[in-house]
């Protein structure tokens, strides 16, 4: 299995759907609005397609991806022990999945990124 190849594709998955992707309708609560703008999130059906990811979670993206394309590198040409990028990964898993809560929406467009790395490295 080509681990880098898998990286890259969930890297740029996760790039475009926090930056790019855009919807009239956000899955928000309103218990998660915020009022600073680095982490406000829009909530409710808007008029037109917008990003529903606030510029906190547009900025993480992309250190995500940068994790992702390292870590896919560091196991396909096994530069660092197996064992120790699979329990980094695990810290890294838990601590996108907490603060993708701040926001449903971004569980949902992650849902994908959380199947696959518990299959490659948990199960």
């Amino acid at each position: 299995m080509n681990l880098l190849l898998i990286s890259t594709i969930e890297a740029l998955y996760i790039v475009y759907m926090l930056n790019f992707f855009k919807t009239k309708y956000s899955l928000a609560h309103p218990f998660t609005y915020f009022n600073g703008s680095y982490i406000k999130h829009p909530i409710g059906v808007g008029n037109k397609a917008r990003s529903n990811i606030c510029r906190f979670g547009h900025d993480v993206s992309w250190l995500l991806a940068a994790y992702l394309i390292v870590r896919g590198y560091l196991l396909q040409y096994k530069v660092v022990k197996r064992k120790i990028l699979v329990n980094l990964n695990k810290l890294v898993i838990v601590a996108v999945f907490c603060f993708s809560l701040m926001n449903f929406n971004a569980v949902i467009y992650l849902l994908p990124y959380f199947i696959t790395e518990i299959c490659l490295f948990i199960i």
